[in-house]
């Protein structure tokens, strides 16, 4: 198997010596690896696009972001390996892979391909999730010096420092043709979110369809409810939080807005979102079941 490792020596810190066994355990199995050393944002996009053989794989190796620039220059019909090394590594929870860089480098080589539908957000790919309000808020703010030293802590800083702005403003998403308004939305082509917590139950990350979650009341008292209910996987059941499954989705409102994807910046409304038509391949573990 022919296959193209994108590194990124900021993810997560830095991983060098995970990723020394992770391609010597590739190797090992009988891959032939190219690899690549990210310079900075949007370099994995750029890197890939300029090539005229990708391989039967391209392997991310760091946090949701990476994948997400790797996703924007794959290839089509290129598989995409995922060996995560980062700060929330939300796919890598959604699809069941191995935190060890010997198993990772087995579901590679030794696993099997499963069609995802990615989602479109004006045009660019997202694997898990997009955002307003709150958590583009929280994304848009965080500091990263600090992320790069201490991760986690870093949005936990920056979601404390976001919550007395929530419900200052209004965006209305039109979805699938049906107007709603709300404070804040988060579409998710999967279950978790930042990490281990399970923000949607109805979520499904091999359905060519988006979740929409919503939250239609204002009020840091609603939001400090809707975060304590993420902790227990129980989002869906809080009131005034109405998920409805969707295809496209529109969004809109008075100000200027940033969005996030994948945990990253996004650029700002307006936004279309939509189901990517053609499905991408991802290199799962041979016995798990989506």
């Amino acid at each position: 198997m022919k296959i193209t490792v994108i590194y990124n020596p900021a993810a997560g810190g830095g991983r060098e010596a995970l990723l020394r066994r992770f391609v010597t355990e590739l190797e090992a199995l009988g891959g032939s690896i190219r690899l690549y050393y990210t310079q900075g944002p949007a370099d994995a996009t750029r890197y890939l696009r300029a090539l005229e053989d990708q391989g039967d794989c391209v392997v991310a190796v760091g946090g949701d972001g990476t994948t997400n620039e790797v996703i924007n220059g794959l290839a089509s019909g290129v598989a995409l390996g995922v060996f995560a090394t980062g700060t929330a590594n939300v796919l890598a929870k959604e699809l069941s892979l191995p935190k060890k860089p010997e198993a990772a480098a087995r579901v590679v080589m030794e696993g099997k391909s499963v069609s995802i539908s990615p989602g479109l957000l004006n045009g660019r790919r997202f694997i898990m999730m997009c955002g307003v309000g709150y958590d583009a808020w929280v994304v848009d703010r965080v500091n990263l010096p600090l992320k790069e030293r201490l991760g986690k802590v870093a949005y936990a800083l920056s979601m404390l420092s976001q919550i007395r702005r929530y419900g200052e403003q209004r965006y209305r998403l039109v979805v699938d043709g049906r107007p709603l308004d709300c404070f804040s939305a988060v579409i998710t082509n999967g279950r978790f979110y930042g990490g281990s917590f399970i923000l949607s139950k109805q979520a499904n990350i091999v359905r060519p369809k988006l979740q929409v979650l919503l939250f239609q009341k204002p009020g840091v008292r609603f939001l400090l409810g809707c975060l304590w209910a993420l902790l227990f996987g129980r989002m869906e059941s809080v009131d005034g939080v109405t998920s409805v499954s969707a295809e496209r989705i529109e969004i809109h409102c008075d100000g200027d807005e940033p969005l996030q994807a994948d945990g990253d910046p996004a650029g700002r409304l307006p936004a279309d979102i939509a189901v990517e038509s053609e499905p991408m391949l991802v290199r799962v573990p041979a016995d798990i079941v989506l």
